[in-house]
């Protein structure tokens, strides 16, 4: 069966995060979900047009404290063709009130070759800027002897991502000359009771070129960079 070794994994990897924001909003104390998301790069495939690269994972998140969330991820897509990669971190809250706030969430990113038995961790630094709107609270019963007030609101979000690759070399053997790889995010999260969804547009890359490598994407930027769009869903456990 065709297969995607580690080091093409690492050529998309390098264009960018292949992930939305995670967690702008840290979670309450004790809160848990499941979350699911979907989507890349934009690229253009030759019959189809422009699409997003079906990049997929599912995670877990957990609220510490009301200003600190940990969370991890299994991205599924990765997984198919023989690659297991994972992202692992904490979303803490900097700064919030009641209509908006400032976050920040470290990450470190894992990818395994199980077929050969490579691997690459690659650091990575958000910072998230978002604004709430159309907050209200309603009852929702629990179980029967438990009722608690669940909002329900939106918010848009603004960001910078920091993708760091602090490896000297690239596939093939060649000179690594990006150890710092930026992407500025905005996106909207539509906050349920029980599920909540996310759609994210991503400016990837944008110091770097996009030309000559094995996949064409689009950009606003010319020769540089490349667009993203992503979608997720979030399950409320507690």
């Amino acid at each position: 069966m065709y297969r995607i070794n580690i080091f093409l994994i690492a050529v998309l990897a390098a264009l960018a995060s292949c992930a939305p924001a995670r967690f702008v909003e840290p979670l309450k104390k004790g809160q848990q979900v499941i979350t699911g998301n979907f989507g890349g790069p934009v690229a253009k495939i030759p019959g189809i047009g422009a699409i997003p690269i079906p990049f997929t994972a599912v995670g877990y998140g957990y609220g510490v404290t009301n200003k600190t969330t940990i969370f991890g991820n299994l991205h599924t897509t990765s997984l198919a063709f023989g690659i297991g990669q994972t992202d692992l971190g904490i979303s803490q809250s900097i700064w919030k009130n009641d209509k908006m706030g400032v976050s920040a969430q470290g990450t470190m990113n894992i990818f395994v070759d199980f077929y050969t038995g490579a691997n690459r961790f690659w650091p990575q630094l958000d910072a998230n800027y978002y604004l709430k709107y159309g907050k209200h609270s309603k009852p929702v019963q629990l179980d029967a002897m438990c009722k608690i007030e669940s909002k329900h609101y939106n918010f848009f979000y603004a960001g910078l991502s920091n993708w760091f690759d602090p490896y000297k070399t690239e596939s093939q053997g060649r000179p690594n000359a990006q150890f710092w790889i930026p992407s500025v995010q905005l996106g909207h999260q539509w906050i349920r009771p029980k599920w909540s969804y996310q759609a994210e547009l991503k400016m990837l890359a944008p110091n770097q070129s996009n030309q000559n490598i094995v996949v064409n994407y689009p950009s606003m930027l010319n020769n540089r960079g490349a667009l993203g769009l992503y979608f997720g869903i979030t399950y409320h456990l507690k």
